[in-house]
């Protein structure tokens, strides 16, 4: 398990991959919805970003093999504070996006998955307390309810129709 729960863990590299898709498939084919729930996604993690390195930098709890190193022997040894985890916090932000802009099982179920599936991955290596990866999951799903919240504030108060809300005009001169 010690290999699998690395990959897992290391799949946060794919965050970014679902916004970017989804703004760009949006931008491709002219589709405001992808244009939104790329944004809405983008947004979460910037903000879960924020608040899990705002919490470690105010916290700063020890990792737990700093804390009990005659009791625990990490698989994988890291700098920085545990407390939020942050892998556990952009994990859940982009999987409660992709469940808030795409709300059927085939997506949901996955997404729950991956995100829980990362949170212990960081448990199971040594990296972070119960309490990081329920804070991080916290602050995840709190940000992705946030950012959709701000896109659809904005959405709704914007005087340009909704399905031109991300274009811009062009002008070309012959």
């Amino acid at each position: 398990m010690d290999h699998t729960m690395t990959g897992l863990s290391n799949t946060l590299a794919l965050t970014p991959v679902a916004p970017a898709a989804m703004l760009g498939a949006g931008l491709t084919t002219g589709k405001n919805d992808l244009l939104v729930s790329g944004a809405s996604c983008g947004l979460s993690l910037l903000l879960s970003a924020g608040i899990a390195e705002g919490l470690k930098f105010s916290v700063r709890w020890p990792r737990p093999y700093l804390g009990y190193p005659d009791d625990l022997v990490p698989l994988k040894t890291v700098g920085g504070f545990s407390f939020p985890s942050g892998h556990t916090s952009l994990t859940f932000a982009t999987a409660t996006s992709l469940c808030l802009s795409y709300p059927r099982w085939y997506v949901v179920l996955p997404a729950t998955l991956w995100a829980s599936g990362v949170g212990f991955s960081r448990l199971y290596l040594g990296v972070h307390y119960p309490s990081d990866v329920l804070v991080g999951a916290f602050v995840g799903i709190g940000s992705a309810l946030a950012a959709h919240w701000i896109v659809d504030k904005m959405q709704a108060d914007s005087p340009v129709p909704a399905t031109k809300a991300f274009l811009l005009p062009v002008t070309l001169r012959f």
